[in-house]
C-alpha cells in the first residue's frame, strides 16, 4: 500500500464546507491536508511549510483560482495544483492548465475522482511510496511467480545463485527484505534485470 502521509495537500475553497468534506477525504486516504477557505491564509501558510499538491478553487469572492495558482508557483513551482469548478468550460480548463495546474476537476465530484486527481499528481512527482513490508511482500511475490514460470525449484534457484533455499523461502514469503547483491543474484537466474524485478512497485 501506498505511502501518504508525509505529502502536504493544500486545500482552498471560500465554501467551509467543502474545504471540510475535502480535507476528511484526503485524511482517509492517507494524505496531509491542511484547510482554508481564505485564499490570503493559504498563501500565507505556504509560505511557511512546504505543500506537494494544491486543491484551489477557480471562483472565489475575494481571489480568482488562476491568480491563487500563479501565486502558488511562485512560492514554490514544483507544486502540483489541481483547479475545483463548479462552471466548467474549455476556455477555462486551457487557461488554468497555461498557468501551470496539472488537473480539472469539475464540481460537484466524486470522491473517488478527487482522490486519483491526487494520487496522479503525487505518482508524476514520485512521491507515494511503498510500505517496506509491503514492498517485501511484492518481491518475494514476483520472484516465486517468474520462478513458478519457468518450472524452477527453490533448490534450483538455490544453486544459480548461491543463496541458500532457506534465504529464498524468507524473501518469497516477503519475510525477509533481500540485499540488492542478492536481488541481482535472483534477477540474472531468472532472466532478468533488476529494473524488471522492480518495475511498477
Amino acid at each position: 500500500m501506498g505511502v501518504r502521509h508525509h505529502i502536504k495537500v493544500l486545500v482552498i475553497d471560500d465554501d467551509p464546507s467543502i474545504c471540510k468534506t475535502v480535507g476528511l477525504l484526503l485524511e482517509d486516504h492517507g494524505y496531509n491536508p491542511s484547510s482554508f477557505s481564505n485564499p490570503a491564509d493559504a498563501l500565507a501558510s505556504a509560505e511557511e511549510e512546504s505543500f506537494q499538491v494544491a486543491l484551489i478553487d477557480l471562483r472565489m469572492p475575494t481571489m480568482d483560482g488562476v491568480e491563487v495558482v500563479e501565486r502558488l508557483k511562485a512560492i514554490d513551482e514544483r507544486m502540483s495544483c489541481i483547479v475545483m469548478t463548479a462552471y466548467p468550460d474549455l476556455d477555462s480548463a486551457t487557461e488554468t492548465m497555461r498557468r501551470g495546474t496539472c488537473d480539472y476537476i469539475a464540481k460537484p465530484f466524486k470522491q473517488d475522482d478527487l482522490v486519483e486527481a491526487v494520487d496522479r499528481a503525487c505518482q508524476r512527482m514520485g512521491i507515494i511510496y511503498t510500505d517496506e513490508h509491503e514492498l517485501n511482500r511484492l518481491i518475494g511475490q514476483r520472484i516465486r511467480s517468474h520462478r513458478l514460470n519457468q518450472n524452477l525449484t527453490l533448490r534450483q534457484l538455490s544453486d544459480r545463485t548461491d543463496l541458500t533455499t532457506s534465504q529464498l523461502s524468507q524473501v518469497e514469503l516477503g519475510k525477509n527484505a533481500a540485499s540488492i547483491w542478492a536481488l541481482a543474484r535472483i534477477s540474472n537466474s531468472l532472466g532478468l534485470q533488476v529494473s524488471e524485478l522492480m518495475a511498477g512497485l
